[in-house]
């Protein structure tokens, strides 16, 4: 599975995940042992309790395996981790009705992890309310990939494909737009008539309720521009500082014309926004295939 984190308790599920995932087989009855002595010596451990529930776990005992982390839960062992391993036990113990039930409280509690992919919850694949919990997850972790949910992440897909870009009747280079990362970026590869080359990462923030966009060229130079999209158009600004000790303001558009082409229309300003000047205005076409 791909061990990825949106968040720092998605993270430590995320963990749990592939520890139990890519962890090496080892030799479970002399691990028991250790750890039964480990808990006996010190029983309000709550992580000896996990060690040794996981153990138990691994070897197949999912009954022992559910007092241990039982045992971890009441002794303040994280609520939502020490639910999913209980879940686990009990589903490897045959126990759906339990494992679901589990698994709808740390749901419903925020938890954002693909169950739908854990194999250790095999068995209750196919259980309708199992299978409407994983689709769940899967979408709080995959936003980018529900438009319907999410319109906010297509906001920018109009500037998707292959371009000729131009200046006026000049070309000025060419531009490949795609998606990547789960649908979050909108990738911008860019190269002009010279070979200079530029990528831009642009993605829409929820926290911000705005789109980003991180430029940078191969001399270097990089902007960073926030905006939001305005009567159908992508308007991003920004304002940096200059060498001389004033402030460079930039406006930087995307518009979408009925023929499929794209505007890209940048001005920018030195003394406050008080006057703007053309930095340059192109025009995306499709390429031909």
């Amino acid at each position: 599975m791909n061990c990825e984190r949106p968040g720092l308790r998605y993270l430590a599920v995320i963990v749990v995940l592939c520890v139990r995932l890519f962890a090496v087989p080892q030799a479970v009855g002399a691990d028991i042992d250790s750890l039964q002595a480990k808990v006996k010596n010190n029983p309000t451990d709550p992580n000896a309790w996990v060690e040794l529930g996981n153990s138990y776990h691994q070897g197949g005992k999912d009954r022992e395996a559910i007092t241990a982390y039982s045992n971890a839960l009441e002794h303040g062992y994280d609520a939502i981790l020490g639910k999913y391993n209980l879940a686990v036990a009990y589903a490897g113990a045959g126990e759906k009705d339990k494992a679901i039930e589990l698994l709808q409280t740390i749901v419903a509690a925020g938890l954002a992890a693909p169950i739908g992919r854990d194999p250790d919850f095999a068995k209750l694949v196919g259980d309708s309310r199992f299978d409407a919990l994983a689709q769940r997850e899967q979408a709080l972790i995959e936003p980018c990939m529900d438009a319907t949910a999410h319109p906010e992440y297509r906001q920018l897909d109009f500037w998707l494909g292959e371009w000729e870009v131009f200046g006026g009747s000049q070309k000025v280079g060419d531009s490949k737009i795609e998606l990547i990362l789960k649908n979050c970026v909108v990738l911008e590869n860019w190269t002009d008539t010279t070979g200079g080359q530029g990528k831009s990462f642009n993605k829409y923030d929820p926290a911000r309720k705005a789109w980003e966009q991180f430029w940078v060229e191969d001399n270097g130079s990089t902007n960073y521009f926030i905006g939001t999209l305005r009567e159908g158009e992508m308007r991003y600004e920004l304002v940096k500082p200059r060498k001389d000790g004033g402030k460079l303001m930039r406006h930087l558009t995307f518009s979408k014309f009925p023929d499929g082409s794209v505007r890209q229309f940048s001005q920018s300003s030195t003394d406050d926004g008080k006057s703007w000047s053309v930095e340059y205005d192109f025009i995306y076409r499709k390429k031909a295939h």
